[in-house]
């Protein structure tokens, strides 16, 4: 009986510690001038975010869209613009439609270690979290700072220790 309940309990620890140690993909947005973390949280793969600007010359909004996939790296996937002209492509090297009166890039799909993201009153930035959240990145951010979007894998007892954080 007692070799059962000692059986039982290592049994017990060693399935904690496994579920401690395993890593999780950890999402963070932080403000690259103060080094504020804004936003941290655990996600899957599929999670999704989006970009969205309103262009500087054509005043057009243009998004920006990206993934993180099986591995938990974070993949620029595509974009969506109204119109070309200055500082927009003219020519397209993946694929692309028009939808709701947008050129929409697709399957981009590349690699980005992080996403720096320079803020600016003027541009109207905002972030799109897994397609539903909205936040207007001008109430949380000082105008030309620039927040840096991440995701890094780490034991999930590191995670619980540094906390979800989220300022939006």
């Amino acid at each position: 009986m007692k070799k059962t309940k000692i059986l039982t309990a290592l049994i017990l620890i060693i399935f904690v510690v496994i579920i401690l140690i395993r890593p999780v993909n950890v999402f963070t947005i932080k403000n690259y001038h103060d080094d504020e973390v804004l936003l941290r949280k655990k996600i899957h793969a599929g999670y999704e975010f989006a970009t969205l600007i309103k262009h500087s010359v054509h005043k057009t909004p243009v998004y920006e869209y990206y993934k993180i996939d099986k591995n938990g790296k974070m993949l620029i996937t595509g974009t969506a613009l109204m119109d070309l002209g200055w500082g927009v492509p003219s020519t397209f090297d993946y694929d692309f439609k028009f939808e709701n009166n947008m050129i929409v890039i697709e399957n981009i799909n590349k690699i980005i270690e992080f996403l720096p993201f320079r803020i600016s009153y003027i541009a109207k930035p905002r972030l799109i979290l897994n397609n539903k959240l909205k936040i207007d990145l001008t109430k949380y951010v000082d105008n030309y700072e620039r927040i840096d979007v991440s995701v890094q894998k780490m034991p999930y007892i590191t995670y619980l220790i540094r906390g979800e954080v989220n300022v939006f």
